[in-house]
C-alpha cells in the first residue's frame, strides 16, 4: 500500500507547488515505486507508491477523470464483484487499478459506495463540479487517515508528518492529550497530541465543503445481520470458508509474505492457512515471526506441552515453515521510549520494530497478523457468564464457573469468577468502578505536576469505553471493535513499516467474517466445557488438539527486558538526565523513581515500572515540542535537584 497526501483551500487561493512537494519529501519512505503529484489551482494531491498487489503496479495516482480526483492508499478485496456491478472492462481487469474502480463507485454511489467496498482502504476524492472533499476509512482502520482543517484549508495526509511539513501552519501540543494519555496511557487510541490535528475514525467517511465538515459512520458492528442456522456445524463450515477467503485474498501479493506466530489460536490459524495456500500455489510463506526467546539456557524449554515454543517448534516442522524468534532487549525498550509519540502514536509494541528489520532485509512486502481475533472469530467468554445469569441459565452458568475455576475442589475461585464475570457486570457504573477487574492506572504512582493536571480535572473520569464488562457478549465486541486500540496499533504499525516497504494485513478482521461473527447467537462462545469453540471447530483439522499457549518464558523475558531498560535509564539518571524542567511532570519525583532501580522485577515493582514508560514518553515529547519560559525554567530547575544527585 502507499501514503497519500492532500491540500484545499476552499477559498480558492492557488497551492504552493514548492511547499507541497516539501510535505511529499516527509512521507518519502513510503514510495518505493515513485510518487506523483495533481496540483490544480486550489487542490494538490499527492500519491507515494508502494507495490503490494498485482493490480497496485498500474496504479498512476493521482487520477482524474471526468471532474473527479482521487487518491487511495487502498487494497479492495471484492474487485471482482464490483467491476461487475460498475459493468468495467471485462478484458483488461487485471489491469484496472484499485484507486479506478474506487471512484467508479463513488460517481455511480455517491457515499454509499464505501459500504460496498471489502478490504484495507482510505482515500480521498475531489469533486470539482460541487467543491467538495470526500474522504473515507475502512471499517476498522488497517490504513491512518490525519487531517487539519482551518481558515478555509483542509489537508489531510497518511502519516501527521504530512501535516507537519507545511511550514506556514502552526501546531501546537494539545496538553489535555498530554494529560490524558499520562493518566489512562493503556487506553491506546489516535487522538493526536497535536492541536487541530484529527483523524478520520475508522468505518466513517467525511465530506468538507467551504464552511462545513461533518464525519459519519459508514460501518455499525453492532447493527449486522442475525446469523441462525439449524445445525451448529453449519456455522463452522461457514466460517471456515470465509477465513480461508480473508487470508487468500490477503495474499495476492508477488512479494514473499511473512506471517505472525504465537503458539495461540489468532496467529497461528492463520499461520497454517497461510502456508497451504501458499503451496497450493507452489509457493511458500517466506517466514514466521514470533516474539518469544529461542530457547536457551536463560529461557529453557519447559516441561508443559503449552509451552508456546514447543507449539510453534512442532507446527514449524510439521508445516515446514521457517520461525525467526523475538531478538528484542532491553535496549531496544530503551530507545523506543525516546521515539516521537506525536508521529508514530502511543502505542507500545516495541518487540515488533526488530521484526519490521528483519522482514525488510528479506524483501517481505506483507506480514500477517492475528490481530483482531480476539475481538471477533476467538472473542472469550467476557460477558458470557453475565449474560448467562441474566437468562436464568443457571446449569451452562455453572458448568462454565466450574471449568473456568479448574474444577469444583477449587470453591474460592469459583466464588471469585462468579462474582467478577456474572454478579459484578450486573452491577452500576459506581460500584463496578470500586470492584474491577481490570488494572487501575490512575491509582498508580503518577509523575505529574499537580498544577498541570489541576488544568484538566475531567481527565480522572475519561477512561477508554472497555473499562468495564457487561451482560451483553455482543456489546463487549462492539466496544472492543470501536474502541480505537486496533487502529491505533495499525496506525503505528503502518508508520513503523513504511521504511521497510512492508505492510501489515489483518485477516481477522476482514469485514466479511466481522459480518458473520458479530451476528452469530452467544451461545457459540462456549459448547461442552469448550470456549472459542467455533474457531476450534472450523480449523479442527489443522490446529493441535487443545491448543492454548503459556508464554513462560516470554514472560520473563519482558521482565528482563524491563529490567535492563530501567537500568539504562539509572545511568541516564546518574549522569543528569531527566532532571531537567517540565511543565507537564514532576522531574524530582520522576528521577528518584528511576535512581531506584530493584536487583529484580517482580510484581510489586512491576506496579512501579508501569507508569515509568509513558511519563518517559511524554517527558522526550516535552523535549521534542514543549514551550516555556526560560527563566522560570532556570529557576525551577535550580532549586528542583541538587547539581550532583
Amino acid at each position: 500500500m502507499s501514503a497519500i497526501l492532500g491540500r484545499i483551500h476552499f477559498s480558492g487561493d492557488p497551492v504552493d507547488p514548492h511547499g507541497f512537494q516539501a510535505a511529499m519529501t516527509a512521507l518519502s519512505t513510503y514510495g518505493r515505486e515513485g510518487s506523483d503529484v495533481w496540483i490544480d489551482g486550489p487542490v494538490a494531491l499527492g500519491y507515494q507508491h508502494l507495490v503490494i498487489s498485482p493490480e497496485s503496479a498500474h496504479e498512476a495516482q493521482p487520477l482524474a477523470l471526468d471532474g473527479l480526483a482521487i487518491v487511495a492508499d487502498a487494497i479492495i478485496d471484492n474487485r471482482e464483484q464490483l467491476l461487475d456491478q460498475l459493468l468495467l472492462n471485462s478484458n483488461g481487469r487485471a489491469a484496472i487499478p484499485d484507486s479506478q474502480i474506487i471512484l467508479h463507485a463513488y460517481r455511480r454511489w455517491g457515499r454509499e459506495c464505501v459500504s460496498r467496498l471489502e478490504g484495507d482502504f482510505a482515500f480521498a476524492i475531489w469533486d470539482t463540479r460541487h467543491q467538495a472533499l470526500f474522504c473515507a476509512r475502512d471499517h476498522i482502520g488497517s490504513r491512518p487517515l490525519f487531517f487539519y482543517h482551518g481558515d478555509d484549508r483542509f489537508l489531510f495526509s497518511t502519516d501527521i508528518r504530512g501535516l507537519l511539513a507545511f511550514s506556514d501552519i502552526s501546531f501546537t501540543i494539545d496538553e489535555y492529550r498530554v494529560a490524558s494519555f499520562l493518566i489512562w496511557p493503556l487506553d491506546a487510541n489516535e487522538n493526536s497530541f497535536f492541536q487541530h490535528i484529527r483523524h478520520v475514525r475508522p468505518g466513517h467517511y467525511l465530506h468538507a465543503c467551504r464552511g462545513r465538515l461533518e464525519q459519519q459512520p459508514h460501518w455499525h458492528p453492532q447493527e449486522v445481520a442475525s446469523i441462525r442456522y439449524r445445525h451448529r456445524e453449519e456455522y463452522s463450515e461457514h466460517f471456515r470458508e470465509l477465513l480461508e477467503a480473508a487470508v487468500a485474498d490477503r495474499l495476492r501479493t508477488r512479494f514473499p509474505v511473512g506471517s505472525h506466530i504465537s503458539g495461540g489460536l489468532d496467529s497461528t490459524g492463520v499461520t497454517i492457512l497461510a502456508n497451504r495456500l501458499l503451496r497450493a500455489e507452489s509457493r511458500e510463506l517466506d517466514m514466521s515471526y514470533t516474539w518469544a526467546p529461542p530457547v536457551s539456557e536463560r529461557y529453557p524449554l519447559s516441561n508443559s506441552p503449552r509451552d508456546e515454543r514447543r507449539i510453534i517448534a512442532d507446527i514449524c516442522q510439521r508445516e515446514d515453515i521457517a520461525c525467526h524468534y523475538g531478538t528484542a532487549t532491553g535496549r531496544d525498550f530503551h530507545d523506543f521510549l525516546a521515539r516521537d509519540i506525536a508521529v508514530e502514536g502511543s502505542t507500545d509494541l516495541f518487540e515488533e520494530l526488530p521484526v519490521m528489520a528483519h522482514a525488510g532485509q528479506r524483501g517481505i512486502r506483507v506480514i500477517l497478523s492475528g490481530w483482531g481475533g480476539d475481538e471477533s472469530a476467538t472473542f472469550s467468554t467476557r460477558g458470557y457468564p453475565a449474560y448467562l445469569l441474566k437468562r436464568g441459565q443457571w446449569l451452562t452458568l455453572f458448568d462454565v464457573t466450574r471449568i473456568s475455576a479448574g474444577g469444583l475442589r477449587h470453591v474460592m475461585r469459583m466464588a471469585r469468577f462468579l462474582w467478577q464475570s456474572a454478579l459484578l457486570p450486573l452491577m452500576p457504573d459506581a460500584v463496578y468502578d470500586r470492584f474491577t477487574p481490570f488494572l487501575r492506572t490512575d491509582r498508580l504512582e503518577q509523575f505529574i505536576r499537580p498544577d498541570f493536571i489541576d488544568r484538566f480535572p475531567q481527565v480522572w473520569s475519561q477512561r477508554g469505553l472497555a473499562w468495564r464488562e457487561y451482560a451483553d457478549p455482543m456489546k463487549i465486541q462492539a466496544i472492543l471493535l470501536q474502541n480505537g486500540h486496533l487502529a491505533s496499533r495499525m496506525t503505528t504499525w503502518a508508520n513503523w513499516s513504511a521504511p521497510q516497504g512492508l505492510i501489515y494485513r489483518y485477516p481477522l478482521t476482514d469485514i466479511r467474517l466481522l459480518r458473520f461473527t458479530m451476528g452469530l447467537p452467544p451461545d457459540l462462545l462456549w459448547h461442552n466445557g469448550v470456549a472459542r469453540y467455533l474457531y476450534r471447530n472450523a480449523l479442527r483439522d489443522i490446529l493441535p488438539r487443545n491448543l492454548g499457549k503459556q508464554d513462560i518464558s516470554n514472560e520473563q523475558k519482558r521482565m528482563d527486558m524491563r529490567l535492563e531498560c530501567w537500568r539504562l535509564l539509572a545511568d541516564e539518571a546518574k549522569n543528569g538526565q531527566f532532571r531537567q524542567y517540565c511543565d507537564w511532570l514532576d522531574t524530582p519525583s520522576l528521577h528518584a523513581r528511576i535512581m531506584d532501580v530493584p536487583e529484580h522485577v517482580s510484581s510489586h515493582n512491576l506496579l512501579k515500572f508501569i507508569p515509568l514508560p509513558s511519563t518517559l514518553q511524554t517527558w522526550h515529547l516535552w523535549r521534542r515540542y514543549g514551550t516555556f519560559d526560560r527563566r522560570t525554567y532556570r529557576q525551577t530547575a535550580s532549586r528542583a535537584l541538587p547539581e550532583n544527585t
